[in-house]
């Protein structure tokens, strides 16, 4: 069993162990009810993004991922992931299985940190939500800014993680 799952798993007992102390079954019920119901509307989502993530580790070959997204693609790799994320849609339930895929398959931490930022940062929803929401001067100032973050982001995390490699 990995420390993930097991982080996991220790948190669901503390949460049900809490809800359970503060309003007996009825709140743990109501836990549940409330997991079922997020499940049904985000299960296509999970399903989607797994099986992208799987087609995307069968279809494109190792060594193109390592060209472009590896460990020795510098700079190169971490623009690609940057600017790559800031166009993906699909909230976390698409991205993070399609990065752990291209991850598992030989890209580099920063330019998967620079992906993950510009997921993160995702400008999809710029015309539909973020103008009749908050204007046209503030949805541009978020939209210019999302174009420098995510390298700096990449880069910084790519060399935090050699760091803590060496520790």
């Amino acid at each position: 069993m990995d420390v993930a799952l097991l982080i996991m798993i220790v948190l669901l007992a503390i949460a049900i162990t809490v809800a359970f102390w503060k309003g007996r079954w009825p709140l743990v019920l109501a836990g549940l009810k409330q997991t079922g119901q997020t499940l049904s509307s985000m299960w296509v989502r999970i399903l989607l993004g797994m099986t992208l993530g799987g087609f995307i580790q069968v279809l494109v070959p190792s060594a193109s991922i390592a060209e472009w997204l590896g460990p020795a693609s510098g700079l190169k790799g971490i623009l690609i992931g940057s600017y790559t994320g800031l166009f993906l849609s699909g909230g976390p339930y698409v991205i993070l299985p399609v990065v752990a895929s291209i991850y598992k398959a030989g890209a580099g931490a920063g330019p998967v940190i620079a992906l993950l930022a510009g997921g993160l940062l995702s400008v999809q929803g710029l015309i539909t939500w973020y103008i009749p929401f908050l204007g046209v001067r503030l949805s541009f100032a978020k939209y210019i800014i999302c174009f420098f973050v995510p390298p700096i982001v990449g880069l910084a995390g790519g060399a935090v993680y050699q760091l803590l490699k060496l520790a």
